[in-house]
């Protein structure tokens, strides 16, 4: 399927402002290899994204702006780790079983939430997205304890919420 050029810029502009490349052709409805292959060709034409890239990066220039970009990776890896988990949650025969699964959701929150805390000082609007990582890790504890049956439901419903998550907690105080 051929796109106009305003669809690839779109995918460009993304991935400049620090979408991983996978993201930006996804949050564009792009196949991963057509935006690879866009990028390949601007860079072969001497219109490298990654140059652009790292010069905006190194235009915004502060503590902030790295902790953004940490955090972003970190949320990309959470993110990624939750569509695998549904996917194997998906399969005739999952390798993890629904309290394996929760015990990994917990870890990854714990990690999460303690790089969000040492980045504080330098984005303390990053406090949203630890609260809300705070409530989700209690509350896949209490289903565990309590109600065991709803814990499952309760991590696929998280997995499946996880870009919404980050959207809605981490971009700092409203």
């Amino acid at each position: 399927m051929a796109h106009d050029r305003t669809k690839r810029s779109k995918v460009r502009t993304s991935y400049v402002q620090g979408l991983p490349l996978t993201t930006a052709a996804e949050v564009n409805h792009v196949p991963y290899n057509t935006a690879r292959a866009w990028k390949r060709a601007d860079a072969e034409a001497g219109h490298d994204w990654d140059l652009l890239r790292n010069a905006r990066r190194m235009s915004k220039s502060g503590v902030e702006e790295m902790a953004n970009e940490v955090l972003g990776e970190l949320a990309e890896q959470f993110l990624a780790t939750t569509r695998a988990l549904k996917a194997d949650s998906a399969l005739a025969e999952p390798k993890l079983g629904p309290e394996a699964r929760a015990r990994v959701m917990v870890q990854l929150m714990d990690g999460y939430n303690k790089a969000i805390s040492a980045s504080t000082r330098a984005m303390p609007n990053a406090n949203r997205l630890a609260v809300a990582m705070d409530v989700i890790r209690f509350l896949t504890q209490v289903l565990g304890d309590r109600f065991p049956k709803l814990r499952a439901g309760f991590v696929d419903a998280v997995e499946q919420l996880g870009d919404d998550l980050v959207r809605e907690f981490g971009g700092g105080a409203r």
